[in-house]
């Protein structure tokens, strides 16, 4: 089966579980939210099938993370990332009701 490469964060969330859980919460993070979100929501530019997982993913990671792992972790990023990764984190109410 061809693997459907917009879908691939279902994936990603699973091994950010497995990492959270032999690693530590920050490990986790830095996987999840500093670098497979990132590079998501970059592809999601160009990408229209990215564009509309791209909520789908920012959810999930809430089902991964506390709200407190989340806000901590974004008060550990220097000021100049931390704004666009607040931004990725927050999904935005209207695509959360779809």
């Amino acid at each position: 089966m061809a693997m459907r490469f917009h879908k691939i964060w279902v994936q990603q969330c699973q091994a950010t579980r497995r990492i959270k859980q032999h690693f530590g919460v920050e490990s986790a993070l830095d996987y999840l939210r500093g670098e497979k979100l990132v590079n998501f929501a970059e592809a999601a530019k160009q990408h229209p099938e990215f564009a509309r997982e791209l909520p789908r993913f920012q959810a999930a990671v809430w089902n991964v993370f506390n709200p407190y792992e989340l806000a901590g972790y974004l008060t550990t990023l220097p000021r100049s990332r931390r704004s666009r990764r607040r931004q990725l984190l927050y999904v935005n109410t209207s695509s959360r009701s779809r």
